[in-house]
Order: C-alpha cells, then structure tokens, then sequence
C-alpha cells in the first residue's frame, strides 16, 4: 500500500496488486511503441479503439473466445504500468503544490506537477508483482520512458 499524501485535500491509498483489474493500465511494449513525436503523422495502428465491424467487417468465423484467451495469456505474461494521474486528481493537490515527491527507503526524487499526465508507475513485470511487498517503479514518459525511482514507497504533494 501507498499513501498519496501532503498538500493534498484527500489522503489517498492506493493498493497497486488491484491495478490489473483496472481498465486503464497500458502494457510497457505498447505505451513504447506510441510515443508520438511532433512530426508523426498518425497511421492505421494508432486507431485501435475503432469499431472492429467498420475496421474488419463481420468476423467469420467468430473469433471471441479465442480474443479472451489472449487477453487473458497477455495479463498473464505482460509488463504494465499505471499512469497515476487520476489519482492524485481526486487527492485534489493544493493550488501551492508544484511537486511529486517519490521515496523509498534511501533515496527520493521528483515530478513536477505539471508532468502529472506523463507520471507512470510500473507494477507488474512478466505477469508477475514487481515485488513482493507490492510496491512499484516510477516513470516520467518523454521521448522514452525514463526510470525516476525504484521501490517507491511513498508519494507525497508537496
């Protein structure tokens, strides 16, 4: 468990091993693979939440089972990461706040507040915990992804 706490109205908990029931985890390899530059144009990949019908047209035969499999191979073996922002939007930080404050045991770092939408941590590696007392890896997502912390313990708003 992590606490989202300091200059913040709510104190928030966040338990990172219900993170892969969450709908808006992104797997390490995709969220790579989207980094967009200034001048990318945007390609076919890019549109992947399109109706499948208009995409593909009609499936024959129907292929369903065998896409919950894979999704369910892919929680299985897959690398993912959370982008926190939600989060510590509903911890509602304090108009002074400027930054994110990580800690672990012997070492901190921080995030400007202003990159809160580039702030991921990551959870799980190969479908398996990070570690095993459940804490995660921080992110800022530039040009590539950049490793902040390791172990975060604690995130606080200051």
């Amino acid at each position: 468990m992590i606490q989202i706490k300091g200059k913040v109205n709510f104190n928030i908990t966040l338990d990172p091993s219900t993170f892969i029931f969450d709908d808006r985890k992104v797997e390490m390899d995709t969220l790579n693979k989207t980094i967009k530059r200034d001048n990318d144009s945007i390609s076919f990949e890019d549109n992947y939440e399109w109706n499948r019908e208009i995409l593909e047209g009609g499936s024959k035969p129907p292929t369903l089972i065998s896409e919950k499999k894979f999704k369910k191979q892919q929680l299985l073996e897959g690398t993912f990461l959370m982008n926190l922002e939600p989060f510590i939007t509903n911890a509602e930080p304090h108009e002074d706040a400027t930054a994110i404050k990580l800690t672990n045991e012997t070492d901190s770092a921080e995030i400007k507040l202003e990159n809160l939408h580039q702030f991921y941590v990551q959870f799980s590696k190969d479908g398996k915990r990070l570690y095993d007392d459940g804490m995660v890896d921080a992110y800022l997502l530039e040009d590539t992804l950049i490793l902040k912390l390791k172990h975060v313990t604690g995130i606080e708003i200051i």
